[in-house]
């Protein structure tokens, strides 16, 4: 049987056209190495239903830290080489078109006519608690959490952490809303109409 396979690799056909002949073999030794570029940009730009646990499944292929089942939008995009920064608790909600980043460049030996390429990149954990919605459009940048039940308003930038049960908005992200008990605003309403 080597004879054959010796005989073929004489060939001029397998000489000068390999890649005809052995896309299979070579694409089963490169599949591990783009596997989660390939999981990343195939749930951000096919249209999977937000409300099934698919893009759950190709974020967690990707690397990401999953501690229960999350939801996200179409065309949401995170770091892929830096996935494993990434923890995302029970019932999170990312809405359409967030960025998530868990790299970021070390400008403190920035000066001029410096490459800004040359400039080292530090990845820090983003966290993601429990019941947490990012609204769409947000950023979230490196080395945040987003605390339990809070909300991100749309289109706002996450730069600091965001303390539980609060709401946040605009750029930078601010404390917009502290959230209550159900059984507090009852009283606070009770209260105000009395």
């Amino acid at each position: 049987m080597s004879g054959i396979k010796e005989k073929l690799k004489d060939l001029w056909l397998y000489k000068h056209c390999r890649g005809l002949i052995m896309w299979p073999k070579d694409m089963f030794y490169r599949l591990p190495l783009k596997r989660k570029f390939f999981w990343m940009t195939y749930q951000k730009n096919w249209m999977i239903d937000p409300c099934t646990d698919k893009r759950q499944k190709y974020w967690k292929k990707c690397g990401v830290k999953a501690l229960g089942n999350f939801n996200v939008g179409a065309d949401v995009y995170f770091d892929a080489q830096n996935a494993h920064y990434l923890t995302i608790e029970e019932d999170v909600w990312i809405a359409a078109r967030c960025l998530v980043l868990m790299h970021k460049r070390d400008l403190s030996n920035y000066y001029i006519k410096d490459r800004y390429r040359d400039q080292p990149s530090t990845a820090r954990p983003v966290r993601i608690c429990k019941g947490a919605v990012v609204g769409m459009g947000s950023i979230v940048m490196p080395g945040v959490t987003i605390g339990e039940g809070a909300i991100v308003a749309a289109g706002s930038l996450v730069s600091r952490d965001v303390p539980a049960w609060t709401f946040v908005a605009g750029r930078p992200a601010k404390v917009i809303k502290e959230m209550v008990t159900r059984e507090e605003a009852e009283k606070l309403k009770k209260e105000h109409f009395e």
